[in-house]
């Protein structure tokens, strides 16, 4: 298996450990402490391939002082299992695949990785207030009535826990989701995480829907633009803040 049919251009390593195994380490961090997140993958058999976090996940919460008792733990199982990927009992984010779609597989174990952070946030710490979002909204508000906006809606996901939808524009027949994010100077992502697992749980819920977005602060993100959209690419569609005129104009048409 070539290390070549798991890379992209989009920042990913692959380092061969052993004939059938390899690690492959994406771009993305855990929250706070700056570790990339990766998959080990290794080949049992000509057709069966084991993919895993090796419990990274699991061991950067701990590592944070995160209590991980029963409820967390069928929590995040709850949330893997959209991304086609399980917890098991060792702690371990994993999933099995064919020579076929391992490069699939790897993707839905990094994911599921990056939502076990974004999801680690909420028993870590209350999140900071937005200053992004309120500057959308601001936008938002001389361009739109008042009737078309509605803010911090509540939507059950596909986990069973309530969502909340920052904006929602009321076009017609289907409204519009649009949540904010963007990265600190010094590049931590984690309000990037926290957004990526409430689409993924919305997504979930109501997969053919295609009426999710992301607001993206692409002036502070500059150079990050492309992995950050990258993160989205699978669950909702990414919208440049400094092309706000243009994709308002379309938003409901």
């Amino acid at each position: 298996m070539m290390c070549s049919t798991l890379l992209s251009n989009l920042g990913f390593e692959c380092h061969p450990i052993s004939q059938g195994m390899m690690r492959v380490i994406s771009p993305y961090t855990y929250c706070d402490d700056g570790e990339h997140i990766g998959a080990f993958i290794q080949v049992l058999d000509k057709d069966y391939i084991k993919v895993t976090d090796r419990c990274d996940a699991l061991m950067n919460m701990e590592a944070r002082g995160i209590n991980l008792d029963r409820r967390k733990l069928d929590e995040l199982r709850s949330l893997l299992r959209t991304q086609d990927v399980e917890l098991n009992e060792r702690g371990e984010i994993i999933g099995f695949a064919q020579e076929h779609d391992v490069a699939t597989v790897m993707a839905n174990v990094i994911r599921g990785g990056v939502l076990a952070s974004a999801l680690s946030l909420d028993w870590y710490r209350l999140p900071k207030e937005d200053l992004f979002k309120k500057e959308v909204i601001s936008y938002l508000k001389t361009k739109l009535l008042s009737e078309q906006l509605a803010f911090d809606e509540e939507i059950s996901g596909g986990s069973g826990h309530n969502i909340r939808i920052p904006i929602t524009v009321k076009c017609r027949p289907t409204p519009k989701y649009l949540f904010t994010t963007r990265v600190q100077a010094n590049g931590n992502w984690n309000g990037a995480y926290s957004v990526l697992g409430r689409v993924m749980d919305l997504r979930s819920a109501n997969p053919e829907l295609d009426n999710r977005y992301v607001v993206i602060d692409d002036i502070a993100v500059a150079d990050q633009f492309n992995q950050l959209a990258n993160l989205f690419t699978d669950s909702c569609q990414v919208l440049p803040y400094q092309k706000r005129d243009i994709w308002l104009s379309r938003l409901c048409t």
